[in-house]
């Protein structure tokens, strides 16, 4: 079984600290992913000290409550905590940010204010490729890792954490658990071919 079949989603770590040799092959993996014309649209944020990572997590709680305070009926926002315990365990957590900013796009002068929207589209389809690059190769090396996406309900505290868009984030450790395989569609079910 390759890196593919075997990634899992991990949500608990052992308290071990990942090396910076393998937190940096992880990371140039990502850096390897296609973007379009080479814009590599990505910027990354690796936090391994504790007291930040402690700060960080207590203000994005602070928004996702004060988010759920306003919409007490989404279980998606209640979801997002705990995605926040889960990075508050891991060893590391890389903030995947978004190097233009949403809706906003200069390059050489150029204001691209028109296009932004179409910019952004294909830009955070090649943040994905990057951030999948960096989950294959965290399984290859044998370390656990969580994509988290729900970090989005806590995305001004974040992007003015890292003064960039955060758009969403990795969590990396060895893993503590071995989750099952969940059920897939199948090719049947979700490919057409002509």
């Amino acid at each position: 079984m390759g890196c593919i079949e075997s990634r899992r989603s991990i949500r608990k770590f052992k308290q071990r600290k990942v090396e910076r040799s393998s937190i940096e092959e992880i990371l140039e993996a990502g850096l390897q992913a296609p973007s379009p014309k080479n814009r590599q649209p990505w910027r990354f944020k690796v936090i391994t000290n504790e007291n930040m990572k402690k700060e960080l997590t207590a203000l994005m709680e602070r928004e996702i409550l004060e988010r759920l305070h306003e919409k007490p009926e989404r279980k998606d926002i209640c979801a997002s905590l705990e995605t926040m315990k889960v990075i508050s365990k891991a060893p590391v957590l890389i903030l995947v940010c978004y190097k233009y900013g949403m809706e906003e796009y200069h390059e050489d002068g150029v204001d691209w204010q028109i296009s932004a929207k179409d910019l952004e589209a294909v830009e955070l389809q090649a943040i994905g490729a990057a951030v999948e690059n960096m989950l294959l190769k965290a399984e290859e090396l044998g370390i656990g890792s969580l994509w988290c996406a729900d970090i989005l309900y806590a995305y001004k505290t974040l992007s003015r954490y890292s003064e960039l868009p955060v758009i969403s984030a990795v969590c990396l450790g060895y893993a503590n658990e071995s989750p099952k395989s969940r059920k897939r569609g199948t090719k049947v079910e979700l490919c057409e071919f002509y």
